[in-house]
């Protein structure tokens, strides 16, 4: 007997293996598909808490202090006398967390004078290690009998952004300088910065020597 292989048979098997092995390769690609790693999420980018400032609103202080200006509502002010005659005095905002100190000094003569306003350059250059950029300004009124000096010290670490000095060049000399309560990070602190020293120019522009 010869042997006689039904090839409709095979020819019907092959093509159910292939649909098979077609269907397993989509069933396949789909999970893979599905198992394809998400993306990492982008980081967005970094930002600052909004902070809301208060209308800029003065009032006159009259302190025991040899001077008297135009200060913020929203600061209060605090006098210490020191051993040596010399005065410390603060404007504190406390909704800010700043503050300006002041330190008033007796002038006895040209030479105490001149040791003044050099001990306040060197304060300044302290700063430089930490700073982008300085910025100076005159205070120059001869009617007022007011001289002086403004910083503005630029940098995201930097202790004190702003601070000046004044003198009537005969008896007394002024410096103050702006000061934060927490670890400074001027970056975030910018809106802050420029409104405390909008407040100081205001300020020096009505700065005034007591008779």
């Amino acid at each position: 007997m010869g042997y006689s292989r039904d090839f409709t048979t095979e020819y019907s098997w092959i093509n159910a293996s292939i649909s098979k092995i077609m269907f397993l390769v989509c069933v396949l690609g789909t999970v893979l598909m599905s198992c394809k790693p998400k993306a990492l999420p982008e980081p967005k980018p970094m930002g600052y808490f909004r902070i809301d400032l208060p209308e800029h609103t003065y009032r006159l202080t009259d302190t025991t202090l040899p001077f008297t200006f135009e200060q913020s509502v929203f600061a209060n002010t605090t006098i210490e006398p020191q051993k040596d005659g010399n005065l410390w005095a603060n404007v504190v905002y406390p909704d800010l967390k700043a503050s300006f100190r002041f330190t008033c000094f007796s002038v006895k003569n040209a030479d105490s004078l001149r040791k003044l306003m050099v001990y306040e350059d060197k304060m300044v250059k302290f700063h430089y290690q930490k700073a982008d950029d300085v910025q100076f300004s005159v205070v120059n009124d001869p009617e007022a009998h007011l001289w002086g000096q403004t910083y503005e010290i630029y940098g995201k670490e930097v202790a004190t952004p702003f601070q000046f000095w004044l003198t009537d060049s005969a008896h007394h000399f002024v410096r103050a300088t702006l000061y934060f309560d927490d670890t400074p990070n001027n970056d975030s602190l910018q809106p802050v910065i420029q409104y405390l020293k909008e407040d100081a120019l205001h300020l020096i522009n009505t700065f005034a020597w007591k008779p």
